[in-house]
């Protein structure tokens, strides 16, 4: 019984010191967060040159991609650790479409590499949260993404929106927990927007 009760009391301390620790830190979000477990690299096979301009990021709230709120208060936050959102977004897009054997590159300015496609890219929303309680952490992660796609064979424009969230509950919360959850988000809503989508010649069509 007493050596019940000392394991129970080193287990409370221990997350009591988890909830303590790291208030008011920057915890890095990575994007593109890399290939998602299972994920395997595809040769690139004939098809369009896709040029992905740099997203235009209309999230409310641009301070940060989202908190992390400590069991016994204070938050810490959730951060690029370079670089912009925008072209992260885009980036984590063109690597997206290689990996699935597309012909893909970011670029700048529209045309600049007489590509066939050009796709723009609008983040709507873009958060990981996490919320720690007694014993556990939830997270929490959104991303709303709208596309602009220009056919510049004969300039017609389509236009897709893709949204999704992904939750996850951990017992000890760990910045990769908050990673893989962002990264399988993308992924998810990457595919969404490909599945929408068919090839016609040099051309991108809804289905």
């Amino acid at each position: 019984m007493k050596h019940l009760s000392c394991t129970l009391l080193m287990s409370v301390g221990m997350v009591m010191l988890a909830g303590c620790a790291g208030k008011g830190e920057r915890i890095d979000i990575v994007i593109p967060g890399g290939i998602p477990s299972g994920g395997t690299e595809v040769i690139a096979t004939p098809g369009p040159r896709i040029a992905v301009l740099p997203f235009e990021d209309h999230r409310p709230n641009q301070s940060h991609l989202g908190t992390r709120s400590h069991l016994w208060g204070g938050v810490s936050y959730f951060d690029l650790p370079s670089g912009n959102v925008a072209k992260a977004a885009a980036q984590a897009l063109v690597d997206y479409l290689s990996r699935q054997g597309w012909k893909a590159s970011l670029v700048r300015t529209p045309g600049s590499d007489s590509a066939d496609i050009t796709i723009a890219g609008t983040i709507q929303s873009l958060s990981v949260d996490a919320k720690s309680g007694f014993m556990h952490t939830d997270l929490t992660a959104t991303n709303a993404l709208t596309f602009q796609i220009v056919n510049h064979s004969d300039e017609s424009v389509v236009r897709e929106h893709v949204s999704g969230e992904g939750n996850d509950r951990v017992f000890w919360f760990d910045p990769e927990d908050a990673q893989h959850l962002t990264t399988d988000l993308f992924q998810t809503n990457f595919k969404k927007f490909l599945g929408d989508l068919k090839i016609e010649g040099r051309t991108m069509r809804l289905k």
